[in-house]
This record gives structure tokens, sequence and C-alpha cells, in this order.
């Protein structure tokens, strides 16, 4: 069974490609990794979902249930979606045993909401 490791902060962060650098350096040890980005995962899921609260929260759990379910067949999952909400965040840690990595940075304001770290 596969770790999870989760990269959450605000859009433009750098999520993903710290978890694309960490896939590379993985994979030139041998472990196989698989990145779930939440860009990648709307688009290629066609999602009707927006930026709503709900809607944030509908991507983050369908990005858990897919971490979840890769975990059984790579040694590594590295998830970089934003999670923005505390309560999110202790749901998704509930569901995924995930260890979640902060990145400070990117984009702030209230089209960008995220509820810091250190409130949970």
């Amino acid at each position: 069974m596969g770790t999870i490791t989760w990269f959450t902060g605000n859009t433009q962060a750098g999520k993903t490609t710290l978890a694309e650098a960490l896939r590379s350096a993985f994979e030139k040890d041998g472990k196989t990794v698989y990145v779930i980005d939440g860009d990648v995962l709307r688009a290629k899921y066609k999602t009707k979902l927006g930026f709503s609260k709900a809607d944030r929260w509908k991507n983050n759990l369908n990005a858990a249930e897919m971490a979840v379910e890769l975990q059984k067949e790579y040694d590594h999952v590295l998830v970089a979606v934003i999670c923005p909400y505390k309560t999110l965040r202790k749901k998704v840690k509930k569901l995924t045993k995930c260890k979640f990595v902060y990145i400070e940075g990117g984009k702030v304001g209230e089209q960008y909401p995220y509820d810091h770290p250190n409130l949970y």
C-alpha cells in the first residue's frame, strides 16, 4: 500500500511543480508514482464543477477517493489540489490518511479562499 501526500496551498503556490519534481526523484529510485493535479482532474473528467464552496468540496473529495484507489497500485500518490477549507482537510485526512504539505505563496484574495493551516 502506497503513501498519499497532499500538497495544499493557494492557487499558483507551486503545488504541481513540487509534486512533479518529487515524481521525477522517486521514479529515479525505481518507485511508482501517480500525480493527481486539481486542474487536470477537472479537465480530464470534464466535470461541471465550478469554484463554489460546494464544488470545491466535491472536487477535493473526488481527488481523495481517487488517491485511495491509486495507493493500492503505486508506491506514492502525490495530490496537488488546493483543499482550501480547514473542515475539508480534516475530512480528506480521515478518508485518505494522507500527509498534508502546505505550500505558502500564490494568489490571495476573496476569490481564492484558503483557511491557513495554523487554524487546524
